[in-house]
């Protein structure tokens, strides 16, 4: 996903944010994640209808997101949620920085 990120255009970057913004709503009532699973992405205070954001702001909202949701996803089918990429997106705002890259690193 994180290329694809990369070259979507703002408001498409919105729709997929408003897409897993209802994705998540499914998780929750299907009891799949809680409001704290979603905690970390609730902290950016960026939802997909804050249009005058930038789209970075969205980038890393829709980012964090995503890993929610994997990491969530991961658990409810019993697999390790610890090898989901970009789980340093949903630390707190101390440890997580800004970078949203979750490409491995080339050697």
């Amino acid at each position: 996903m994180s290329t694809y990120v990369q070259l979507m255009k703002k408001n498409e970057l919105i729709h997929v944010h408003s897409l897993l913004v209802e994705i998540a709503t499914d998780y929750r009532d299907r009891g799949v994640l809680t409001s704290a699973d979603l905690e970390p992405y609730n902290r950016l205070g960026i939802g997909p209808m804050a249009l005058r954001d930038c789209r970075a702001d969205h980038e890393r909202a829709v980012r964090t997101l995503t890993t929610a949701l994997a990491v969530c996803a991961a658990r409810d089918l019993d697999r390790d949620a610890e090898g989901v990429p970009g789980r340093h997106l949903l630390q707190s705002d101390e440890t997580a920085g800004t970078d949203t890259d979750q490409r491995a690193p080339s050697y």
